[in-house]
């Protein structure tokens, strides 16, 4: 009866672990370096210049609204890289920087830190890579929903 309970029991603790969440993805540092620097850049209305808060090589910046397919992203950058979509849950922008047709960095970037929406795709270049955040109001958490404008040239 005791070796039913404990086979029982093990059994069980499998199964749980089975149907638990896996743990949420290690966030990118650049990230929250962003996330800063455009906070930054709202409270003390100033203009966001991207290329001074990377710290990779790129020559090309691309902001993928959420819900882009794989098709309209590669389309976009010129070559095939992309192989799911921005994102579907409508919760986060994609940051692609490419040099050449290399891809140097890529970011899920959370819409309420500097809503892409708001922009053009780009490409935009170290020099008219240049923002400038507003507020959308408040978030469910109280926090300011920060999106981007364009201050710069596309070229």
């Amino acid at each position: 009866m005791i070796r039913r309970i404990v086979c029982l029991g093990g059994v069980l603790a499998i199964a749980l672990a089975s149907c638990t969440s896996p743990p949420p993805p290690e966030r990118d540092p650049f990230g929250r370096t962003l996330a800063d620097a455009v906070a930054r850049a709202y409270q003390n209305h100033e203009t966001l210049k991207l290329s001074t808060v990377t710290t990779f090589s790129w020559e090309r910046f691309y902001a993928f609204k959420p819900k882009q397919s794989p098709d309209q992203i590669n389309g976009a950058l010129g070559f095939h890289w992309a192989t799911d979509y921005s994102d579907q849950t409508d919760t986060y922008c994609l940051l692609v920087f490419v040099v050449g047709k290399t891809v140097t960095h890529s970011l899920l970037f959370p819409r309420y830190q500097g809503d892409c929406k708001t922009i053009p795709t780009g490409p935009y270049t170290p020099r008219t890579a240049l923002f400038a955040p507003t507020s959308a109001g408040k978030t469910t958490g109280g926090t300011q929903f920060l999106q981007l404008r364009l201050t710069g040239i596309i070229q």
